[in-house]
């Protein structure tokens, strides 16, 4: 049987994207039209996201671009779609044509072309948030969403509370946010603040370290803030337990505020088992330590792993790393993702990468003898968009 042959097609199968970030569409014809292939980049977009990079050197971003195979194929065929020829400038003015004609028809037909049936938002980034209801009138189909707690964390600093307060405080807020029938998990970033080495502190030893932390003026490092902030992550997840709700749990890399040294899948190890009859999301599947993230999947039950950021912006190791996550990890447990926190193209690319990567792969498998044809397109279907939406409940 030829390799080129597509044994598996996913053509038309539904994408459920569970992690991305809001925009408004209109906010788009604002936007420097030249700059979009810039900040569509992984380096661009932590550009836009980072609070440590130096805008300075922006430029080198725009140098790096032309040899960037993400921008290249996106370039290309972004560039088909619109029918122009794939050249920056000639580029560029078309994409800004066709936002500036009709901005939200032009990212619902993005999703729609990929046949994207539902996100789900994490309204940490930007801030202030994109409110659930603009984001869901941009892009046409529903969103449901995340309530990441360090904006929270940051809204009760501001009111200079005493420890007792602070706690009622966050507690109230979880309550809230659980509150709202959109909600279908938590998020947390505490990889980019202290690290996922999460301890296991008693309120009495986080009112403590609470003190320390406020009495510095609340400094960003592994003080007394951690402390704080890892009784806050156990705080969080017994809501989650409490109102059903999943917990997504940034693992891996991200821009340049990440605490890489303890970024990693084993770094959250000990509160993943501490946590192990409850559903918590490796949101970014641990990259790029994907390896290490699909064993700890494969081993606790509750753990699962998504795709997004590996997905699109891996391009041409995406085969691998897919190959390795599902020859690895219980199919059920993967779940497709974008990351998309800069332009809404990235949504269209990432599900077209993500559904012909997938093809490529469980093709493989069945030629292979691993799997029938029957099986493979299951778990296809499964990764794409069923795995999210039966662990979310929204099946």
């Amino acid at each position: 049987m030829s390799a080129h042959v597509k044994v598996v097609d996913l053509t038309g199968s539904p994408v459920i994207d569970d992690h991305c970030h809001g925009f408004r569409a209109a906010d788009l014809v604002e936007l420097d039209p030249l700059g979009w292939e810039d900040r569509l980049t992984m380096m661009g977009m932590c550009f836009l996201s980072s609070g440590q990079t130096d805008r300075t050197l922006a430029g080198q971003v725009t140098g790096l671009r032309d040899s960037t195979v993400f921008a290249l194929t996106a370039r290309r065929w972004l560039a088909e779609r619109l029918g122009v020829e794939p050249e920056p400038q000639a580029l560029a003015a078309a994409r800004a044509a066709a936002i500036g004609a009709d901005p939200e028809g032009y990212c619902a037909g993005l999703l729609a072309e990929q046949n994207i049936t539902a996100v789900i938002a994490d309204e940490g980034y930007p801030q202030p948030p994109v409110l659930r209801a603009e984001f869901e009138r941009s892009l046409g189909v529903p969103v449901h969403r995340v309530a990441r707690i360090e904006p929270l964390i940051v809204a009760l600093q501001a009111l200079d509370l005493s420890w007792p307060d602070f706690e009622a405080g966050f507690e109230a807020r979880l309550e809230e946010a659980a509150s709202d029938a959109h909600t279908v998990g938590f998020k947390s970033i505490i990889a980019y603040r202290t690290g996922l080495d999460v301890g296991t502190p008693t309120a009495a030893e986080a009112g403590q370290a609470y003190d320390l932390w406020r009495a510095a003026g609340w400094p960003k490092d592994r003080g007394p803030g951690k402390v704080v902030r890892d009784y806050c992550l156990r705080a969080t997840l017994r809501a989650a337990r409490r109102h059903d709700l999943v917990m997504h749990l940034h693992c891996g890399g991200g821009d340049p505020d990440i605490v890489l040294a303890h970024a990693r899948p084993q770094d959250a190890f000990g509160l993943l088992h501490d946590h192990i009859d409850q559903p918590i999301i490796l949101i970014h599947g641990g990259y790029p330590w994907m390896a290490e993230a699909a064993y700890v999947a494969s081993i606790l039950p509750f753990v699962y792993l998504d795709l997004s950021e590996f997905l699109p912006w891996a391009t041409l190791g995406i085969d691998r790393e897919l190959e390795m996550l599902l020859g690895v990890v219980p199919a059920g447990k993967i779940l497709y993702g974008s990351d998309e926190a800069s332009e809404p193209e990235v949504f269209w690319l990432s599900a077209r990468m993500a559904r012909e990567a997938l093809e490529r792969v469980l093709t493989s498998s069945v030629q292979r003898d691993f799997l029938t044809v029957a099986e493979a397109l299951e778990i296809g279907r499964g990764v794409l968009a069923g795995n999210t939406a039966r662990l979310h409940g929204f099946a």
